[in-house]
């Protein structure tokens, strides 16, 4: 293994199920949908039963039909864009069909319900229209590792990642400029596994109701960050039944469970996950030295005061260990903790004004030692621990003060508190006047920087003609631990040239300050740097067709400034110490720019053939000593699909492809040096930074999953296989050095990314 790699392992879960002999008889519903006025059919209307996982989408002739359904009494939902939403409640005795024929009439949006943002994606648990991207059910079938929220969005246009980790890079930006909000809170760092270049995130894939991605121009309520924003909503369609979902998957065993309580006012979710990867990893006797354990615990209760004030509270815990060790490395033993609570209002004053209340409380800690000795020659003795708290008041409010007129105004107070304590010690070789020396360096820091951030914004909205509508944002943002403050004006505006094509634009200046926990005291840089800048503009064209494809298209560029120093390793990604790395290196950017075009096909109705086809064209760099230096995740071509296709209820079987071209990389060089003592001496050193190319990327992969109704409970069992045809995709290289002919001779292999992983596992709701 080369030195400071850990390679996951193809791993798998065994399920096995037994079911009655005699299964209760399963019921149909199917029907109509039409436009009220006209009688015309209302294809891609969102066909739902509420509280269950039985949904669809109306065909062209505006039929729906819905499958395998359990006796029992539901309320079916029907909804499409433009039109109000209908509720039926039915009753259903077992082995009947149900004829059901809805009329819906039409409905004007709202002012403040107008999407004027581009660059905007969806998931939901229900399709309220052909536009949403994703829905909860194409997140749980698609093909994905670790059963990922994360994970299973990395293939929307404009991110980019590779196999290891769940972080994604938003056309080119790192995840840290990526605004992550779960019901209002925000979570900084929201990921497990993190000396295994956090390999999951802590939000369960199960529990997410609705999900919102902006990969540029977001509107002015968004603060301090440059790139993007990622909003998540837990599950809210509680039952009158309480109903519990027991999970296994590669990377962990979940359950979840949600209801109601005071006749239905009331509403309650609550998750758990533990992931196995340490007893899978002793059982199978691989990877050994490697010990890697991680859960987490959510959950919500929701309470309806009244018609227009609901309150919730949440709590939300994450906790990570990890032992690593072996004969040529450092023994490595780390703990990472996350602690959210938080409490939520939302309210309705009169039919006009609307708000939003988060009281929030975090508290994270880094803890990190390593001892012992590289390749039985350099010796390392590292302690490394870390905590921030913080405590935040946010609040957003809406008035409609006339039907073309909308204002939108809020605030967010935060107080930290962030404690560093790092020592680090190394003895190492060096080459010093043609002589081989032993040198020892020494890291200290022990900081308690604390500080308020304050951040308030105003949005007037308004409809000058009834196609166009026009937000107008500012933003003032102030901290105190950096003494500086900034504005950030944003404009954004949409342009409906009919009920089919709409044209989005946006351009604005975005700000992201230096955390309190930011600060690169392993690096010996104790300095807090002021925030950054970057300057978005976006320019969009969506157009939905008849047969339910949507298309978009969308050009972007984002130039940053005022960029701050960054130290990251030449050679290896993933190393678990990497701030003692030769390759370590510290880049000084004066300037990025990142431009772009992407394409986008899809139809995601939720019937029998969903797809979608995206392609992007993108640059992104940064301006080091006067030179343009492509960005690590650099991806010049991408191209993605996704196929599902579902014969029936009980089947769905999904593939995906994906391409893009190689990701730049910095190599190396090697001479042959003498010693004093005549000795001959390999030294190696790095050619410009990024400036060449790895091979291109590609993998197909593949998810079968199979859903039994049984009773009223439902097993889903899937069969998931990663790299389908096993290709060989680079990370980066490694190097042998030999001697020959009296010059050094270098031969590379490259760091491998993952092979082909089949996996199994299963998830029952009761």
């Amino acid at each position: 293994m080369p030195r400071g790699h850990i390679r996951p392992l193809a791993l798998g879960a065994l399920l096995i199920a037994t079911a009655a002999s005699r299964l209760p008889a399963q019921s149909l519903v199917r029907g109509t949908v039409r436009e009220g006025a006209t009688g015309r059919p209302l294809a891609s209307a969102s066909v739902r039963l509420a509280g269950t996982s039985h949904q669809t989408a109306a065909d062209a002739a505006g039929g729906f039909a819905l499958r395998g359904i359990p006796a029992g009494s539901y309320q079916l939902t029907v909804r499409h864009l433009g039109f109000a939403p209908e509720a039926r409640p039915i009753t259903l005795a077992g082995g009947d069909t149900l004829n059901v024929d809805v009329s819906l009439n039409p409905a004007a949006i709202p002012l403040s319900d107008i999407v004027v943002t581009p660059s905007r994606f969806g998931v939901a648990d229900e399709r309220a229209a052909a536009t949403a991207t994703l829905s909860h059910d194409d997140v749980e079938t698609l093909p994905q590792l670790g059963e990922d929220v994360y994970r299973a969005i990395q293939r929307l246009p404009g991110l980019s990642t590779y196999d290891f980790t769940a972080r994604f890079w938003v056309r080119g930006a790192p995840n840290d400029e990526v605004l992550a909000r779960l019901d209002g809170v925000e979570l900084l760092e929201p990921f497990h596994l993190k000396d295994l270049d956090a390999s999951l995130s802590i939000v369960d894939v199960e529990t997410v109701g609705n999900l919102t991605l902006t990969t540029g121009g977001f509107t002015a309520e968004y603060g301090d960050r440059l790139a993007g924003v990622l909003e998540m909503e837990t599950l809210s369609d509680g039952t009158a039944r309480p109903r519990t979902t027991l999970g296994l998957s590669i990377t962990s065993v979940r359950a979840s469970s949600r209801g109601q309580f005071a006749g239905g006012r009331g509403r309650w979710l609550a998750s758990a996950r533990r992931g196995y990867l340490d007893i899978v990893l002793k059982l199978i006797d691989a990877q050994e030295g490697i010990d890697p354990r991680y859960y987490d615990l959510g959950g919500k209760v929701e309470y309806q005061l009244g018609a227009h004030h609901r309150v919730s509270a949440h709590v939300l815990r994450a906790g990570d260990a990890l032992t690593y060790g072996d004969e040529d490395e450092p023994q490595l033993d780390s703990r990472y903790g996350s602690s959210y609570a938080w409490l939520g209002w939302q309210a309705a004053f009169g039919q006009r004004v609307t708000a939003r209340t988060v009281l929030s409380g975090a508290r994270l800690s880094w803890r990190r030692t390593g001892l012992g000795a590289f390749a039985q020659v350099d010796s390392l003795d590292l302690q490394d621990r870390r905590g921030l708290d913080l405590v935040t008041l946010r609040q957003d409010w809406t008035a409609a003060l006339a039907d073309r007129l909308a204002l939108r105004w809020g605030y967010d107070l935060r107080t930290g508190w962030a404690d560093y304590g790092y020592f680090a010690w190394r003895e190492r070789t060096v080459l010093d006047a043609d002589t081989l020396a032993r040198v020892r360096d020494t890291t200290i820091a022990r900081l308690a920087p604390t500080g308020t951030a304050f951040g308030v914004y105003v949005a007037p909205r308004v409809r000058p003609l009834s196609p166009l509508t026009l937000e107008a944002g500012l933003r003032l943002d102030r901290h105190s631990w950096t003494g500086e403050h900034t504005w950030s004006p944003r404009v954004n505006a949409a342009y409906a040239l009919g009920r089919r094509t709409t044209i989005r634009a946006a351009w604005g200046l975005y700000h992201q300050a230096h955390g309190l926990h930011q600060l690169a005291v392993q690096d010996g840089d104790p300095r807090f740097y002021p925030a950054e800048r970057a300057e978005h503009r976006v320019l969009g064209l969506e157009h939905q067709l008849g047969s339910g494809i949507a298309l978009r298209a969308e050009a972007y560029e984002r130039r940053s400034s005022r960029l701050r120093p960054r130290f990251v390793n030449l050679n290896d990604y993933t190393e678990v110490f990497p701030e003692v790395q030769g390759d370590r290196a510290r880049l000084d950017p004066t300037r990025g720019r990142a431009r772009g075009l992407e394409l986008l096909a899809e139809r995601r109705l939720g019937g029998k053939l969903d797809w979608s086809l995206s392609y992007g064209a993108a640059v992104t760099e940064e301006e080091i000593s006067g030179t343009l230096v492509p960005r690590i995740r650099d991806q010049r071509h991408t191209v993605a699909a996704d196929v599902t296709y579902a014969p029936d209820a009980s089947w769905r079987l999904s593939w995906g492809w994906q391409f893009h071209t190689g990701w730049p990389f910095t190599g190396s060089v090697f001479a042959l040096d003498t010693l004093a003592s005549g000795d001959p001496m390999i030294v190696g050193s790095f050619g410009p930074v990024n400036a060449d190319r790895l091979p291109a990327y590609h993998r197909f992969d593949l998810r079968v999953t199979r859903r039994f109704t049984i009773g009223r409970s439902v097993l889903r069992v899937f069969l998931d296989l990663f790299n389908a045809y096993d290709r060989t995709n680079l990370n980066g290289y490694d190097y042998r050095v030999s001697v020959s002919g009296g010059r050094a001779v270098a031969t590379r292999s490259g760091q491998e990314l993952l092979p082909r992983l089949p996996t199994i596992g299963a998830s029952w709701e009761f």
